[in-house]
């Protein structure tokens, strides 16, 4: 008699979930916490901001010396984080050091729109980014095979240019809402109501998301 062994959950992508765990712990809600905790304690919004932002800094360098490279979005981050310093020392406007939050949210605007346009021109970016998971979760071959159903499946094409469109407006639109928020809310509310309306928008999305790929059998 055969026993069924059980396979464990594949150690690559069980990484990439923790490391994007850590991230929104150490760059959005430690900070966010270190902000609202030094204004309950009656700190000004500059030192509350500012504190925030160093904060952030040394996890970003600590990703950077672990895996030996600069990636693109360690890059982006810490080069916002070294912008958000300079403008907070050469102005007493807590504000600017708000901005951040608004460039942020822009370069996430920006993907969205590149996503948007792979819709139409090209192929659309859901599958090179599918094609990435894949690999992580079947190897190589799985995702090579995953991939090769652009070239045979019409409603595995409609359904990823769908899905793309899907992430392309909602992550667009965030952006410009965030963009709107940063600079029009009061500053001890930016923080928290740009990260739930952000949170509760992507939870959204990720939801849909893992529907509609189960529905139209496109799952990496």
């Amino acid at each position: 008699m055969m026993i069924e062994q059980k396979t464990e959950p594949d150690a690559g992508l069980r990484r990439v979930v923790r490391a994007n765990v850590r991230n929104v712990v150490f760059e959005v809600i430690v900070p966010m916490a270190l902000f609202y905790g030094l204004r309950a304690a009656g700190v000004s919004q500059w030192w509350a901001l500012m504190a925030g932002v160093l904060v952030a800094a040394p996890y970003v360098l600590w990703t950077i010396a672990r895996n030996r490279k600069v990636d693109l979005v360690a890059l982006v981050t810490l080069s916002v984080l070294v912008l958000s310093v300079v403008l907070g020392l050469l102005s007493d406007d807590p504000r600017t050091l708000v901005i951040r939050e608004g460039w942020t949210a822009a370069l996430g605007g920006l993907f969205g729109a590149w996503m948007l346009v792979t819709v139409f021109v090209g192929r659309p970016a859901q599958l090179t980014l599918g094609r990435t998971i894949a690999e992580v979760k079947r190897g190589a071959e799985g995702a090579d095979a995953w991939a090769g159903r652009w070239d045979t499946d019409a409603r595995f094409r409609r359904g990823l240019r769908v899905n793309t469109a899907a992430w392309g407006a909602v992550l667009l639109g965030s952006a410009v809402v965030h963009i709107v928020l940063v600079y029009t809310l009061p500053i001890d509310l930016i923080a928290l109501v740009t990260n739930v309306a952000w949170f509760g928008a992507l939870a959204l999305l990720i939801a849909w998301h893992v529907w509609y790929l189960r529905k139209e059998n496109l799952d990496a």
